[in-house]
C-alpha cells in the first residue's frame, strides 16, 4: 500500500463521506508544493494545472506568502486575529484599500468574507437592501456556491435537491446562459410578485465547462436589469484578478456589484463584495453589532498575504501575461489534439481554458490518467466532458507545455 492510500484510508475514518474525492487508482495526497509543482506523500512530482481551483494566482509557496511569514519577529509579533466588525486590524484596512485601488473607480465600498459563495451572498443581500425587492434571474449551469443562502442560484439539482424543503420557491428565475431580451423580460414578469432585485451572471461559466457568453451579452443584461429597476451582479470569484486578462469584467460592463474570491487571498480564505457607493450605502451604519459578519472576516494573516498577492499581480503585469500565454496554450492544444475525433472544442480566455470532448465523462477519465502521468487537472461541465486548465498566472511556459504534451499522450 502506498502512503497516499494509507492517508486516504485514515481520512475516510474521520471525515464526512461527501467531503473528499477518493479515486480508485493513483490516489493523491499533497505533501509539499512550490510554484506550479506539487509532491505527494510518496514523493511523486506533479504539474499543477489547477492552481487550487484558480485560487493560487502566484502558485504555491508564493513570494507574497514568504514575505508575510518572514516579516514577523519577536519585535513585531503577528496579530493572529482581530475583531473585524468591532476592532479591525491594520492589515484588513490595507487590504481593502489595495483592493479598491485596483478595481474600476465606480466600485468604492466593499465588504469582506471568507469564501466566494459568501461574497455572492453579500451581493444578494446588498441588492435586496437597495432595491427593496427579492427576485433574482440566474442562468443554466451557473455555480454561485453551496451555502443555503446562495444555493437557490446554483443550477445543479444534485446540489440543491436534498435541501429543497428548506429553500424558498418563486424568487429565482433560471434562463439559458446567453438568453435573449424577450426571455429576460418574460422572467421579470414572472417575478412581479417580489420584484427584480438583480440579474446574477458569471463573466465566463467556470464549473459549467468554461463557457463564454455571446459578445455584448453582459452589457445587455445590465441594460435590462436597470430598465426594470434592478441591478446586475457579476460573480467574478473565479474570473477576477487576472484570470481573464483583466482585473474585473466590470471594467467593460455597467455592473453594479461584483463578488470576488479565489485569487485575492493568495491561497488563503478571503473574498469580497464591492459595489457602487450609493448601492452599498443601503446597509445600516454599524453600532457595534453588524447584521452580516463572521468571526474570521478580514482575517489579518489572510489579508496580509492577499494584499501582497494583489500587488504582485499588478506589478508583474500578470493580466497581460494571462492573455498572451492563454493564446499560446490554445495554439498548443489545437496543434497537439485539435485533430482528434473526440475533441469537440477548445475555448476560453486568458488562463481559463476548457477542452470539451464529444464523449461524456471523458474529461473525468482523463483526470485519472493525467494523475498517473504526474499532472493535476480537473473535469468540468455537468457531464464531465470538459477538461479545465486554470494554472497559476505565473506558471513557467515550459512547465505548462509539458502538461499539454502529457494530455496529448493520454488522449
Amino acid at each position: 500500500m502506498t502512503l497516499n492510500q494509507d492517508f486516504l484510508d485514515r481520512l475516510k475514518i474521520v471525515e464526512c463521506h461527501d467531503s473528499t474525492y477518493r479515486p480508485e487508482k493513483s490516489p493523491l495526497v499533497f505533501s509539499k508544493a512550490k510554484g506550479s509543482l506539487i509532491w505527494d506523500v510518496d514523493g511523486k512530482e506533479y504539474i499543477d494545472l489547477c492552481a487550487g481551483f484558480g485560487a493560487l494566482a502566484l502558485g504555491h509557496a508564493s513570494e507574497a506568502l514568504l514575505e508575510v511569514t518572514k516579516g514577523f519577529s519577536a519585535d513585531r509579533p503577528m496579530v493572529e486575529h482581530a475583531m473585524g466588525d468591532v476592532y479591525p486590524s491594520e492589515e484588513k484596512i490595507l487590504f481593502l484599500e489595495t483592493l479598491k485601488s485596483l478595481l474600476p473607480s465606480k466600485y468604492e465600498i466593499g465588504a469582506l468574507a471568507l469564501g466566494g459563495g459568501q461574497a455572492v451572498e453579500i451581493a444578494l443581500k446588498t441588492a435586496m437592501l437597495y432595491t427593496k425587492k427579492s427576485g433574482f434571474i440566474v442562468f443554466d449551469d451557473a455555480y454561485h456556491g453551496l451555502d443555503l443562502g446562495v444555493l437557490p442560484l446554483t443550477a445543479r439539482e444534485d446540489f440543491s435537491g436534498p435541501f429543497k424543503n428548506w429553500l424558498i420557491d418563486g424568487h429565482v428565475e433560471r434562463l439559458p446562459y446567453g438568453a435573449g431580451n424577450d426571455q429576460l423580460l418574460s422572467a421579470i414578469k414572472k417575478l412581479s410578485h417580489c420584484g427584480l432585485a438583480a440579474i446574477v451572471a458569471e463573466p465566463i461559466q467556470g464549473r459549467a465547462g468554461v463557457r463564454p457568453p455571446p459578445k455584448g451579452w453582459l452589457s445587455m443584461l445590465a441594460d435590462v436589469a436597470h430598465a426594470a429597476g434592478g441591478l446586475l451582479i457579476l460573480d467574478e470569484v473565479f474570473t477576477g484578478f487576472g484570470r481573464l486578462g483583466k482585473i474585473s469584467t466590470a471594467e467593460d460592463v455597467d455592473a453594479d456589484i461584483s463578488a470576488f474570491g479565489k485569487a485575492i487571498g493568495g491561497g488563503f480564505p478571503m473574498s469580497a463584495c464591492f459595489a457602487k457607493k450609493n448601492i452599498m450605502a443601503a446597509w445600516p451604519e454599524s453600532s457595534g453589532e453588524a447584521i452580516h459578519t463572521g468571526t474570521f472576516f478580514g482575517h489579518p494573516f489572510s489579508a496580509a498575504v492577499g494584499r501582497r498577492t494583489l500587488i504582485q499581480i499588478k506589478n508583474q503585469n500578470l493580466m497581460v501575461r494571462s492573455l498572451d500565454l492563454g493564446d499560446k496554450v490554445k495554439g498548443w492544444l489545437c496543434a497537439a489534439i485539435g485533430h482528434h475525433p473526440l475533441v469537440k472544442d477548445i475555448r476560453g480566455q486568458g488562463l481559463m481554458i476548457g477542452v470539451e470532448f464529444a464523449k461524456p465523462g471523458l474529461a473525468a477519465k482523463l483526470m485519472d490518467d493525467l494523475r498517473e502521468k504526474g499532472v493535476v487537472a480537473l473535469p468540468s461541465g455537468n457531464t464531465g466532458a470538459t477538461l479545465s486548465i486554470t494554472p497559476a498566472l505565473n506558471i513557467p511556459e515550459d512547465l505548462l507545455k509539458q502538461g499539454i504534451e502529457r494530455l496529448a499522450q493520454c488522449l
